[in-house]
């Protein structure tokens, strides 16, 4: 069952219920403190008190020989007739009375007054009677023989001593009852001024829209210690916002752009056919032309398919464990038909085990070895090194001898569409700038890198670097 009054719902209410109850708790443990000194020091004035009578009285007993009468005097002299008696007292001899302060066998009757024991050990039994607090015991006296024969029983009266003691305990009652609100308003104070710089960050982040996402949170003046660390990763988060919706953007034109030729090109055939009547060659040649484009199409949204697919975190790898010459084998046969019509060599070093998910791997590599082949001039030689091993990771290093990258491109060659022809060739043979888009999405999806080294006039050198993995 849920209580809201003990967890309220906001950070506000619950640093102000911590922070009434952190004082209550303080005050009541100084409250106990403070009664507890209180009704020491009471318990040693009482009993020193009843000592010094003792004393007192031993002496009075001396004075009289051992005889109890001057100390019955004494004790008559003291208590009799006083409109406010400090103690009762009754002298016994063997158990005989033998003097008392007058009404004190109506108001504390010997049967309840302790034992005798000595002087320091004598207990001190509070008694109640009426509108009035006693403390009894029972003092043992000496005779002139040196004997205990004589017990004095003393009733101290302790009732202004439990009346300021009664009044203490009321005084902090009503000082509880009245702190509680004043600390429960005063909790809500400090927790609204420590969390109104809160309410300012939520303030600047209701502010930022889709068309804002460059404002950020100022670091000036500076944040408490612990919202530092909040905004500034409030502010990278925007960051990350800001540049994903950027290239978000720049995804949105980049479609629009591939898409628009190939289908402009479709549409201008079709148009041309429709025109006039043509003959059987003119309409094949349109006919495979509008193919081609649809083709270009196809492979295009296949890509983009694709690159959504192996984005996803949920996509399962199918792991499997396999040599890397083999598979690396099998892409170079897929593009042999090119390497012989430009006349390239395509040479392999180095073997390793790999466990990863073959089809993706065979994807990546692929992709890579299309760029090379369609970049190296003719002639001249491509080299595919392999090297690692599963526990330490594997490198395959895809080298060509093109013209080489210039170094303003390299940054951002596995950005989707991006090409370094500004012009983007329409053919298909010219690429969509998403070969390399779709490497990198295989590598990271296996927890690993895509690296590509390059200089103009000297070649590109990619290496996709897998990390260690156990089967």
């Amino acid at each position: 069952m849920k209580r809201p009054f003990l967890r309220p719902n906001s950070i506000s209410g619950r640093l102000a219920l911590l922070y009434t109850l952190g004082a209550l708790l303080a005050v009541g443990l100084f409250a106990m403190l403070a009664n507890w000194k209180l009704e020491a020091n009471f318990t040693a004035a009482h009993r020193d008190f009843l000592q010094a009578k003792a004393a007192e009285f031993q002496d009075d007993l001396n004075e009289g020989d051992g005889a109890p009468n001057l100390l019955i005097n004494e004790i008559l002299k003291e208590t009799d007739g006083a409109r406010l008696r400090a103690y009762e007292a009754r002298v016994l001899v063997a158990g005989r009375q033998m003097g008392e302060t007058p009404g004190m066998g109506a108001l504390l009757p010997a049967a309840l007054f302790p034992a005798v024991r000595g002087v320091q050990s004598a207990p001190l039994i509070p008694y109640q009677t009426g509108k009035s607090s006693w403390l009894l015991t029972s003092l043992p006296l000496q005779d002139a023989q040196g004997q205990g024969g004589v017990v004095l029983q003393i009733g101290l009266d302790i009732t202004r001593d439990n009346a300021l003691l009664t009044d203490f305990h009321r005084a902090l009652a009503v000082f509880f009852v009245l702190m509680v609100p004043l600390l429960l308003g005063a909790g809500r104070l400090a927790a609204a001024h420590a969390l109104a710089p809160v309410a300012r960050i939520a303030t600047v982040a209701r502010s930022i829209t889709p068309a804002q996402l460059s404002r950020r949170i100022p670091l000036e003046p500076p944040w408490p210690r612990e919202l530092t660390g909040l905004v500034e990763i409030f502010n990278q988060m925007l960051e990350n916002l800001e540049s994903n919706f950027a290239r978000l953007s720049r995804f949105s034109a980049d479609i629009a752009h591939e898409l628009r030729t190939p289908l402009s090109n479709l549409n201008g055939s079709l148009e041309v056919c429709l025109t006039r009547p043509r003959g059987e060659a003119e309409y094949r040649a349109a006919i495979a032309s509008a193919l081609e484009d649809g083709q270009r199409l196809t492979w295009l949204i296949e890509n983009l398919l694709f690159l959504a697919r192996v984005e996803n975190p949920s996509h399962a790898l199918r792991h499997e464990r396999f040599a890397v010459s083999e598979l690396c084998a099998w892409v170079i046969a897929q593009y042999d038909a090119q390497a012989k019509a430009k006349d390239l060599r395509i040479r392999t070093e180095g073997t390793a085990t790999l466990y990863a998910d073959t089809l993706l791997f065979r994807q990546a590599v692929g992709n890579v070895l299309a760029n090379a082949v369609r970049h190296a001039p003719p002639g001249s030689e491509i080299t595919l090194r392999i090297s690692g091993a599963p526990a330490n990771g594997v490198d395959i290093e895809i080298a060509d001898q093109g013209p080489g990258i210039a170094p303003e491109h390299l940054p951002r060659l596995f950005d989707r569409f991006y090409q370094t022809d500004p012009a983007r060739g329409h053919e298909a043979a010219q690429g969509s700038g998403l070969g390399l888009s779709i490497v990198r999405s295989i590598m990271e999806l296996h927890g690993g890198r895509a690296e590509i080294e390059s200089a103009p006039g000297r070649g590109a050198r990619v290496t996709l670097h897998f990390p260690p993995m156990e089967a």
